[in-house]
């Protein structure tokens, strides 16, 4: 029987055998979802970069616009099972409280078998120091024994660092960690702790590639604060510094490799409360919690809303491309300016959104990975701006929306060699679109980026408090996507991909 079967029934099992210990609501964020559609009428399998094959059933990459999904991690159309086994007792000291949770992924989206991994495993230990009223005074400690990417710097989800990742070939081994939190009325403090197991780099000149090398412990501290006044206003303030590796380009072999940085947020908001990511909470039988995992939207009287501004801005240590045996701070910046309406069955919102070359690359680390970019190179960051808004007819259980955006990419510009065949050809000087790690297009000799424009029409009917049917009309305009053509005689040039794309997609979902 395969190996993630096996896991699964054991858990079963196990909860079959330990009613006392989990229930039903236990069983967390899990969804089902039948996907038809064709992202791309215009083109078929193998015609563009990002694939397209004909109409057919199935979750797509290419359903996903830019804009959508800026606080998860998720598009939304998953088969996604969260199997949490969560236990809370009170503690033997008075005012303490103990509590556990075994929290596994297990991801059947794109294969049968699925995959299988933690996604939050912690122990939590609280102590009251309001005893009469826990909520208004509570230090906490959090410990982390597999994995702390739900631990980070930053907010607004596709803002955040310092996960997993920020450890470049260890993320998907162990980063266990832990983070201590004091809360008082309306404020609150955290500091914390990661680590992870990483290769050091052999001595320059060694014989074997292996030889040499030790499995040694790297890791980070974070920290920060928030504050809520009159509940009208908040700022929230957090910080890293990471020890990342050793450095493996010649000339700085075995220098250090550090990340640090910080983010703010300021917002201002009236019914619409502040908070994080879902995918940065723990997973818990807490209200709060289930509350940001609703399923369906609730809607009531009144006028509220919600403005948050947001920024990043990182240092990271790297090869020094222009001072051979050096290194140097390489700076990063990220920014984001949202708002929110929600007004009777109406939701709108807008949303700015800067990143620099150097934040979405951080995690390779840049675009040379351990190198930083020359003074030579010339760089462009992201941006963009996206709005959308919903009307959701009472008593029909039908929501009709409409989201739009238009993005100017990041680029570089860089002396760039290819391979063909088995030959490598010198593209001269070039300018890239950088649209995410390993995921860039080359622009053709003397062209440069152009804006892309994006929009989705959506039409969802509720089924039952379990059920929806989701049909969306996609639309993008992007003249960025190229392809490296090798001509019969031995040449290459690179050739613009249609830069239209319309699709259609229906799914059917049910969420437990």
């Amino acid at each position: 029987m395969n190996r993630h079967r096996l896991t699964i029934l054991f858990l079963t099992l196990g909860l079959l055998a330990a009613p006392s210990s989990a229930r039903a609501g236990d069983f967390l964020d899990t969804r089902v979802t039948f996907t038809l559609g064709d992202d791309n009428f215009l083109a078929n399998a193998g015609q563009t970069m990002v694939d397209s094959p004909i109409f057919g059933f199935g979750n797509r990459p290419g359903y996903e616009l830019f804009f959508d999904n800026l606080d998860t991690q998720y598009s939304g159309r998953e088969n996604l099972l969260h199997l949490v086994l969560y236990k809370k007792l009170p503690g033997f000291i008075y005012g303490l409280t103990t509590e556990a949770a075994i929290v596994l992924k297990y991801n059947f989206s794109d294969s049968r078998d699925g995959a299988l991994q933690d996604d939050g495993t912690y122990l939590r230990i609280t102590y009251a120091l309001n005893k009469k009223n826990p909520k208004k005074g509570l230090f906490e400690v959090v410990l982390f024994p597999v994995s702390t990417d739900r631990f980070r710097v930053g907010y607004l989800y596709d803002l955040t660092w310092g996960g997993a990742k920020i450890f470049p070939g260890a993320y998907r081994d162990m980063t266990p960690g832990v983070k201590a939190t004091v809360k008082w009325k309306s404020m609150y403090a955290f500091l914390g702790g990661k680590t992870a197991r990483i290769l050091t780099n052999p001595p320059e000149g060694g014989g074997d590639e292996a030889e040499g090398r030790e499995n040694e412990t790297f890791g980070g501290i974070l920290g920060g604060f928030g504050m809520d006044f009159k509940k009208r206003f908040r700022i929230d303030v957090s910080g890293g510094m990471f020890w990342t590796g050793e450095n493996p380009r010649a000339g700085v072999r075995g220098e250090p490799v550090q990340t640090l940085g910080g983010s703010a947020r300021v917002a201002a908001y009236k019914g619409l409360p502040i908070g994080i990511s879902a995918d940065l909470k723990l997973y818990r039988n807490d209200a709060d919690f289930l509350a940001s995992m609703a399923r369906r939207e609730t809607y009531g009287r009144g006028f509220h809303w919600r403005v948050s501004l947001e920024g990043n801005l990182i240092a990271q240590t790297l090869e020094d491309p222009d001072r051979y045996a050096s290194t140097m701070f390489q700076l990063a910046y990220a920014g984001a300016l949202s708002a929110k309406i929600k007004w009777s069955r109406l939701r709108a919102h807008i949303t700015g959104f800067v990143r620099s070359v150097p934040f979405i690359l951080l995690n390779v680390p840049s675009f040379v990975p351990y190198q930083a970019l020359s003074g030579d190179v010339e760089t462009q960051p992201e941006l963009f701006i996206a709005a959308g808004a919903d009307w959701n007819f009472k008593g029909s259980h039908l929501t009709l929306g409409l989201s739009f955006g238009l993005q100017i990419p990041a680029q570089v510009q860089t002396q760039l060699t290819v391979e063909s065949g088995v030959s490598q050809i010198n593209l001269g000087n070039r300018t890239l679109v950088i649209r995410n790690e390993g995921d860039f297009s080359i622009m053709p000799e003397g062209e440069s980026p152009v804006p892309i424009f994006a929009a989705k029409l959506s039409v969802k009917f509720d089924l039952s408090e379990m059920m929806s049917v989701m049909a969306m009309f996609l639309f993008q305009y992007d003249n960025n996507f190229t392809n490296l053509v090798t001509e019969a005689n031995g040449t290459a040039r690179l050739s613009f991909e249609d830069p239209i794309k319309v699709g259609g997609m229906m799914y059917v979902q049910a969420r437990f």
